[in-house]
């Protein structure tokens, strides 16, 4: 316990067990039904499990039932895309899409962890994956069973409670919250600049053809809730250094080539430790999220382990460059409009 760099409690503990069980049955139960090639999906649900952890169980609730909402839209319109085999242009135009409507709605709710880093992993790793017309409602079907789960799990905890009035009370009254203290103005320039941000790192990976692009605008998103430019070094430094040791840990776990069940223990391990560091140290839940990540892109599809690896390093580069680029843009646009305030105050 001495080990950790804070103190470890046993509603904390009982909290990673919530999450690595959310995330571990139900990819479990796809596996077990012989349908493997559904099982991204169902983890890409189960990431709702990862939100509000720090709130009490109602507020939790409200949470996770937004953000699980919003996720199984993201993967449902990554779905489409992928159904429909849209142009290429039409990619970067909903990650876009998908970077402003998920950075919004998390303004607003206040929830952790900050930034859209895990809708445009669902969002680009779906999109690439060949679907049929037939799979399409399957496929939203087992990631909205992963996102409802992981809300039944929280809502068995105590103090928990399914009433639909009062959930919908306070979800109104939050975003009403939300609402009432947000700086339009300053959130539209760093949405935009965000989404610009997301969209050009896609768009350089895309060109650089380093395999995998989806990485670059995730390593983007991380850093983004970064609105000055020193926080912006330390967390870019942060996310290197932290996804550096998350692809090490993924080598290990990887390197026997894990079947699916060993794959489907490991995906739930890193992501109850995440939790434990998720709201605490920045660096150090990379550096499970990491082969979280890895994993989830990976599972029933059996690519090899080591460019994932390698592409997900180097895209970590090229993103966090991106950002601190983007964070530099952002924050000379924001004291530009904040000082003709502060001579209108003086």
């Amino acid at each position: 316990m001495r080990s950790f760099p804070f103190e470890v409690k046993t509603q904390d503990l009982r909290a990673a067990l919530r999450v690595g069980v959310s995330v571990g049955l139900p990819i479990w139960a796809i596996y077990a039904s012989g349908h493997i090639h559904f099982a991204v999906y169902a983890a890409f649900g189960a990431l709702t499990s990862l939100y509000g952890h720090s709130e009490i169980v109602e507020r939790r609730v409200e949470t996770q039932v937004v953000a699980g909402a919003a996720l199984v839209a993201t993967l449902a319109s990554g779905a489409l895309y992928s159904v429909t085999q849209g142009p290429q242009w039409l990619l970067p135009v909903m990650l876009a899409a998908v970077v402003v409507g998920a950075g919004t709605l998390g303004t607003i709710m206040r929830w952790v962890p900050r930034g859209e880093i895990f809708f445009i992993l669902v969002f680009l790793v779906v999109a690439g994956i060949p679907l049929t017309p037939e799979e399409i409602l399957p496929v939203i079907a087992v990631g909205a069973g992963g996102a409802a789960f992981s809300i039944l799990l929280t809502l068995l905890e105590r103090g928990g409670r399914a009433d639909a009035e009062p959930f919908a009370r306070g979800v109104r009254l939050r975003m009403q919250a939300g609402l009432a203290t947000l700086d339009r103005t300053r959130h539209a320039i760093t949405i935009t600049i965000a989404a610009m941000a997301a969209t050009g790192a896609w768009l350089l990976a895309l060109a650089l053809d380093i395999g995998h692009p989806f990485w670059a605008p995730i390593a983007v998103a991380a850093l983004m809730p970064a609105l000055t430019p020193a926080d912006a070094m330390r967390r870019a430094i942060y996310l290197l250094l932290g996804t550096l040791g998350g692809v090490c840990i993924g080598a290990v776990l990887f390197a026997q080539e894990p079947g699916p069940l060993a794959l489907i223990i490991s995906i739930a391990l890193c992501q109850a430790v995440a939790e434990l560091f998720m709201a605490r140290n920045y660096a150090l839940a990379l550096v499970f999220i990491t082969p979280l990540a890895i994993g989830m892109s990976n599972l029933g599809r059996n690519l090899p382990w080591s460019p994932l690896l390698v592409e997900r390093l180097a895209e970590a580069g090229l993103g966090a460059a991106v950002a601190v680029v983007a964070i530099l843009v952002g924050s000379r646009l924001l004291a530009l409009l904040a000082a003709p305030r502060i001579e209108s105050e003086a």
